[in-house]
């Protein structure tokens, strides 16, 4: 009986210790229990924040460069329009005094020619011819009315070229000194001129046939070479090299600018 009552005091004096030294913890159910967000998660949403931020840094810049080449090529073309516009000035100045010289050669050519040697004859009964007629004279007058008509023709539509940069008004202008006067010793220039405004407004199509107007119809003329070398330009542009190349070396058989031209842009692309 008295070993019975001893065990059983031991064993509770067992069970109270390890009570005592592991106390089972107490979860108060109704208070709520606070979360924080995963460390992973916090992470990859700043990675995201920062990529975006850098994306929109650098389509920025892209677009700031997109602004700053589209207003350099601009400037450029401006740049480009106007050296060609000054060499179409240069050339229409030269060919207005090469044209004024060649009518003022042609214009005394007749007189030249038609001169005869004085011969020595035997006086004559003939009377003296009468003052008043001028039948003879009246041609003549009547030519050097229409060769200044025609100069005055060219010249305005010159000048709307050169003075006034009006290239839709000169090229009415060309087309209708050649149609008004077809004999006009400055159609070959017409149609120079003609070609070289197409040119400088891309028209290559008009220009050609403006050009080809010259090398066919004036073949001795002072802008034959000269349209000849645009004409083998243009064909080459459009893909036509033989045509090309026969027109180029054609011109390179001949003396002046046209011919280094010519030659230069056989190197360069031949």
């Amino acid at each position: 009986m008295k070993s019975n009552i001893a065990l059983a005091l031991l064993l509770s004096s067992f069970s109270t210790t390890a009570i005592g030294q592991n106390p089972t913890p107490v979860i108060d159910l109704s208070s709520p229990v606070s979360s924080s967000p995963p460390i992973e998660n916090n992470v990859t949403s700043t990675a995201d924040v920062a990529a975006a931020g850098d994306s929109y840094y650098q389509s920025q810049v892209l677009q700031e460069e997109v602004r700053m080449l589209r207003g350099l090529v601009e400037e450029l073309s401006y740049e480009l329009q106007q050296v060609k516009q000054r060499q179409m000035d240069d050339y229409l100045d030269l060919d207005r005094r090469l044209s004024a010289l060649m009518a003022g050669n042609s214009a005394g050519q007749p007189a030249d020619q038609n001169r005869v040697a004085p011969q020595k004859t035997a006086p004559s009964a003939v009377l003296p011819s009468d003052p008043s007629d001028t039948s003879s004279a009246v041609p003549q007058v009547a030519a050097a009315a229409d060769t200044a008509e025609m100069k005055a023709n060219y010249d305005n539509a010159s000048d709307l070229l050169l003075k006034q940069r009006d290239t839709e008004g000169a090229a009415l202008a060309f087309k209708q000194h050649v149609v008004d006067f077809p004999a006009s010793p400055y159609v070959a220039n017409a149609y120079y001129w003609l070609g070289e405004i197409y040119l400088l407004q891309g028209q290559d199509e008009l220009a050609r046939q403006a050009f080809t107007a010259v090398v066919e119809q004036h073949v001795g003329h002072s802008k034959a070479m000269d349209a000849s070398f645009k004409l083998g330009k243009i064909y080459h542009q459009l893909g036509d090299n033989k045509r090309a190349r026969e027109l180029l070396e054609i011109v390179t058989q001949s003396t002046g600018r046209a011919a280094r031209k010519a030659q230069s842009y056989l190197d360069n692309n031949f």
